[in-house]
């Protein structure tokens, strides 16, 4: 039997509640919640940028496996979520981890800036220059292999989390934009 690996999001206070994202979608939105709907919308500001809150994912594992390992997320290198103005519209990470509630960063900052890998407060990378050939490490810092401590259906929280934020910029198109697809690899035996 293979492993059944989730894609979580997680919300509220520390230690957050899960929500299964596996081949569902992630709202970036002026809330903290994991409804995906169009309440709390990001607003196409005068000047500057306007930040979503925080998107914090991490995988998940249950079944009857020997180990999962080499956790990494990457893109398709092309952000499309307005065509044709694809800088106006993106999305920023850092890896952590540990999870803390979800916060909105500065909007006074571009790129973005987290304190989720300390002290002191460092820009964030943009998500779309990780692609296949190249891309983010999810479990340097909580390293692998993972192993099930039994075979049972419980989930066990595998690798690093991933704290994603979307950027809009003034010369965005107002409305809902494109779906954009993040895809997560490990190794499993």
């Amino acid at each position: 039997m293979a492993a059944t690996v989730l894609i979580r999001e997680y919300n509220g206070a520390a230690p957050g509640t899960p929500t299964d994202k596996t081949s569902g979608t992630v709202r970036f939105k002026n809330a903290d919640d994991a409804s995906v709907d169009l309440a709390n919308p990001l607003v196409v500001p005068a000047a500057g940028q306007e930040y979503s809150y925080e998107k914090f994912l991490r995988l998940s594992a249950s079944g009857d496996y020997t180990q999962i390992s080499n956790l990494v997320l990457y893109t398709d290198g092309a952000p499309g979520f307005i065509a044709g103005s694809p800088t106006e519209v993106d999305v920023f990470y850092a890896v952590t981890g540990s999870y803390r509630a979800p916060a909105i960063p500065d909007e006074g900052s571009d790129p973005p800036q987290s304190d989720l890998v300390g002290s002191p407060v460092e820009n964030m990378s943009n998500l779309f220059a990780a692609v296949s050939g190249s891309p983010i490490d999810m479990d340097g810092i909580n390293t692998g292999p993972f192993t099930p401590t039994s075979p049972t259906a419980d989930q066990q929280e595998i690798g690093d989390f991933v704290a994603l934020v979307m950027q809009v910029k003034p010369g965005a198109t107002a409305g809902i934009t494109n779906a954009e697809t993040i895809t997560f690899g490990y190794d499993e035996i």
